[in-house]
């Protein structure tokens, strides 16, 4: 495997643990009730890195890699799904904790 090989794979790593990361922090927050400490913004920052790293692989490797395609395909994927739970909590930015409500709505508490 060549150095720009390894880069991409590397890349494709970075990525794949950015969006990791991103459902740890917040998988508390998400599926249990009641008042949690707020880390919606520590998981959009990794949610902006899996991404950056994402589009910076697929443009090392090129349309013609059918791997780095179905790599980021499925890290598309998986980011969308990510956006998608977080979007509701990231209006909780300035507060330091968070509610999840019984529809999915979070409200926002500073204690």
């Amino acid at each position: 495997m060549t150095g720009r090989g390894c880069g991409i794979v590397a890349l494709f790593v970075v990525a794949a643990l950015a969006t990791y990361l991103s459902f740890v922090f917040t998988f508390e927050m998400e599926t249990l009730d009641g008042l949690r400490e707020n880390r919606a913004d520590i998981a959009y920052f990794f949610l902006r890195a899996a991404a950056v790293a994402t589009a910076a692989a697929m443009v090392f490797a090129g349309r013609r890699s059918r791997l780095a395609v179905l790599a980021t395909a499925c890290l598309a994927v998986s980011l969308v799904w990510r956006l998608n739970t977080l979007a509701p909590a990231l209006h909780c930015g300035d507060s330091n904790s968070v509610a999840r409500n019984a529809d999915g709505t979070y409200d926002c508490y500073d204690r």
